[in-house]
């Protein structure tokens, strides 16, 4: 469990299914998290997506439900996806989605960030994270800039959904750069961590 100040992330629990079915099968939360959102997934299917995580035998990926300490309630999801290209991990993704309209706007997204940062390069050890977004979600692409992530490529036209292309950009962070950081956290972001 990674606790922040209003959020805490927690393991995938099976009886979260049917709310993260919910969520997935919701047009406007698919669309903000670089997916599809006229693909629609049967509870059969998420229960076949999840299993590995939901029995803790996926090292490759890491997915936390994102409770609102306050309610006590489930508000989304964020992962940590391991890139094992070589026999050496150095590498991870990193996404989220704040699937409850209501919480949106909260800071949350910020404080599931940095927890997911610190967990990549404190915990994990790794030398890189990556964030990809698309263009159209303008605070995901704030919130990328705002924890310090550089913009490394776009990739045009990626994504097709409501009748066109979209564009996403591919965002990196690196070991020394979060550490350059870590120290002069800026004040805005001190409220949402405890040590």
């Amino acid at each position: 469990m990674l606790t922040g100040k209003k959020i805490v992330l927690r393991a995938l629990e099976r009886e979260d299914l049917k709310l993260v079915h919910k969520w997935q099968n919701d047009e406007e939360v698919m669309r903000l998290t670089r997916s599809f959102p006229d693909h629609i997934i049967s509870m059969e299917a998420l229960e076949s997506r999840y299993e590995r995580a939901l029995k803790g035998e996926d090292f490759e990926e890491r997915v936390f439900v994102i409770v609102e300490k306050a309610a006590d309630r489930p508000v989304g999801m964020a992962r940590i996806l391991i890139n094992q290209y070589t026999k050496r991990v150095t590498s991870a993704d990193i996404g989220l989605m704040i699937a409850e309209k209501d919480c949106r706007g909260k800071g949350y997204g910020t404080e599931v960030v940095q927890l997911l940062l610190r967990e990549v390069f404190e915990q994990l050890n790794l030398h890189r994270v990556s964030y990809w977004t698309v263009t159209d979600n303008i605070a995901s692409v704030a919130l990328a800039r705002k924890m310090g992530f550089k913009e490394e490529g776009l990739l045009r036209e990626e994504i097709f959904f409501d009748g066109k292309y979209h564009d996403s950009i591919a965002f990196g962070l690196l070991r020394e750069e979060y550490e350059s950081v870590k120290g002069r956290v800026p004040p805005a972001l001190k409220e949402f961590l405890v040590a």
